[in-house]
């Protein structure tokens, strides 16, 4: 057996070394040489004496010996230095400086020449006037004339030609944003006096007529809903003045419909005629079915987890439907929602839903299923309206008092939002209101009405500081209030209410101590945050309020202070306090959440 295991051995050294003997005879590619980088030619030295760094700047990058190597000869060198005091004083003049005095001089040293250009700037030009005329439609078009009211370059100001011309280019970029694409200076002068130091800007534009939106193409690329639905998205009337906002607020609308994976839209233009500008929009539509899945975690909920399915066109008329499962410590729901796009597709739904809902709190017990209808629509000043009606039926234990109240509630609600950055706002407020009620001659086991107004503020105070707030205030009416369902009863603590206070732990108590919620709310918070780096921000906060009145006795006003760090994630940022309630025994409390300002 040894002898054996020997041979075998050997057989296969042998052809181990017969391999590699082969493979080292094959042509394989020589490894390419490194390719040396040649070393960067030398270039003249260039000094700028008697200005601050940015006329230095503008004057290296206006003299052409600054880029010329060292082996130029002497005699040229010499040409290109007096020439040099010419581009100086070009490059000074750019800047107001008129009566400039340059020098140049040269020096040999022993592997490259040295260059000083010496300044005296002198006395600066003051601009004394500045003339602007518009002629034509844009003369009435308080959207253009408003933003031409602080201009570039203003009287008193040092002439500065970059400001000139960017006053200019102000003028006609502001034509293109309006519609008025045929506008052109009639007359642009800048004139120096420069024995006075003054200069005088005459600037004359003809505006012309303003544009119109021509024709709208749409393209589907395959159709996947009417026409007649994406022309409702774009929201625009027939002859309405173009303008280059309109583009994005096309974009915006399609992008936003959940119907579309790409939105082209391309305004024509080079091929405007008859004061009308063609606008193409090509479309290519996502896919119909759409499944998420997740997870996450906050104080008041803890563990959370949701399934969700959305089918985002039924039909060409651009019908959708959703349908969601969330489960969590606190709370187990099923869901289902038939959305039917209205007048204004954009904010204006009619919804069909249904669903059941499970909630087991620390202060109660319910057991829910809601079918209902609802119908947004916009109104003025950018306010949303929705009317809705849902028949209600719940089982809940509330202070070990076990009702089931059934309830057919008609409701309205109001809310608006308005915000410069939806994710991270430096100014902007939403503010909603919602009435809502129930009557025994309606199929209601109890006659109430209920009302709740909030508002959310968010301002920049100075840079890198934002002051947040909101407050909540509501009222209800009843006959009956023990027959009342958690639900339409008030409740104060938790991540959105008053910190330092567990998730709707505050209200009014029975006489065994335990929060079954009151008739009437009143909660405030005020934080202050201030940016520490790009992505981080720390904040301190004071909450106040509390639910009251009932059937329960009044536990009073709950204030609580505390400091968090702030993370903008990409979804939106996320919040980390700690809190401290001033009349309980906890010392600190923990609240994370992610979500909106607004």
């Amino acid at each position: 057996m040894r002898r054996l295991l020997r041979l075998l051995f050997r057989v296969v050294l042998l052809v181990a070394v017969l391999f590699g003997s082969g493979c080292a005879m094959l042509p394989w590619p020589a490894k390419p040489a490194a390719v040396a980088t040649p070393a960067p030619t030398p270039t003249i030295k260039l000094v700028v004496r008697g200005v601050g760094d940015r006329l230095a700047t503008n004057i290296r990058a206006h003299v052409s010996l600054a880029s010329r190597a060292c082996s130029t000869p002497g005699a040229y060198l010499g040409a290109l230095a007096r020439r040099a005091e010419e581009e100086s004083q070009d490059a000074l003049r750019a800047y107001g400086y008129y009566h400039a005095t340059v020098s140049t001089r040269v020096s040999q040293g022993p592997e490259c020449a040295r260059v000083v250009i010496e300044v005296q700037p002198g006395p600066r030009v003051v601009v004394d006037a500045v003339e602007l005329t518009v002629e034509g439609a844009a003369r009435d078009d308080r959207g253009f004339m408003t933003p031409l009211a602080s201009l570039p370059l203003t009287v008193g100001a040092s002439l500065n030609h970059d400001k000139y011309t960017a006053t200019k280019r102000l003028v006609e970029s502001l034509a293109l944003e309006r519609g008025y694409l045929a506008g052109r200076f009639v007359e642009h002068r800048l004139e120096v006096d420069v024995a006075r130091n003054l200069a005088h800007v005459r600037l004359r534009y003809d505006s012309g007529p303003r544009y119109r939106v021509g024709t709208v193409s749409i393209a589907q690329q395959p159709q996947v809903v009417r026409e007649e639905l994406v022309r409702r998205f774009l929201d625009y009337k027939t002859d309405q003045p173009y303008e280059g906002e309109l583009v994005t607020r096309f974009y915006a609308a399609l992008a936003a419909s959940q119907y579309f994976d790409q939105v082209d839209i391309r305004p024509r233009i080079s091929a405007a005629h008859d004061g009308e500008v063609p606008i193409d929009i090509r479309l290519t539509p996502r896919k119909r079915h759409k499944y998420s899945v997740g997870v996450g975690a906050s104080t008041d909920e803890g563990a959370r987890t949701h399934l969700a399915y959305t089918n985002r066109r039924l039909n060409e008329a651009g019908h959708r439907l959703k349908a969601e499962v969330r489960a969590s410590l606190l709370e187990q729901s099923m869901s289902g929602e038939y959305q039917i796009p209205r007048e204004h597709p954009a904010d204006e739904w009619l919804s069909l839903q249904a669903g059941v809902k499970r909630k087991n709190a620390d202060n109660f017990e319910s057991d829910e299923t809601q079918i209902g209808i609802a119908d947004t629509l916009r109104r003025p000043f950018g306010i949303l309206e929705t009317r809705f009606i849902h028949l209600d039926h719940q089982a809940f234990d509330i202070g070990h008092n076990n009702r089931t109240s059934t309830l057919l509630i008609p409701g309205l609600r109001w809310t608006k939002t308005t915000t410069n950055d939806a994710l991270y706002p430096t100014r902007g407020y939403s503010a909603s209101l919602e009435v809502r009620g129930g009557s025994g001659a309606m199929l209601s086991d109890v006659n109430f009405i209920r009302a709740l107004a909030s508002m959310r503020l968010v301002r920049e105070v100075a840079p890198r500081w934002r002051l947040l707030s909101r407050f909540d205030a509501g009222a209800s009416w009843d006959d009956n209030f023990g027959a009342l369902p958690p639900t339409e009863r008030f409740f104060a603590g938790g991540d959105l209410s008053v910190r330092g206070y567990a998730f709707e732990d505050l209200g009014p108590k029975d006489p065994r101590g335990r929060v079954i919620g009151g008739r009437y709310l009143g909660v405030f918070s005020a934080e202050i945050e201030r940016s520490v780096a790009r992505r981080w921000a720390v904040a301190s906060f004071v909450d106040g309020g509390n639910a009251f009145g009932g059937s329960g006795r009044d536990t009073g006003l709950k204030l609580s202070v505390g400091a968090g760090l702030r993370w903008r994630s990409p979804l939106g940022p996320a919040r980390i306090d700690l809190a401290h309630p001033l009349d309980d025994d906890v010392v600190l409390r923990l609240h994370v959440r992610i979500g909106p300002d607004l």
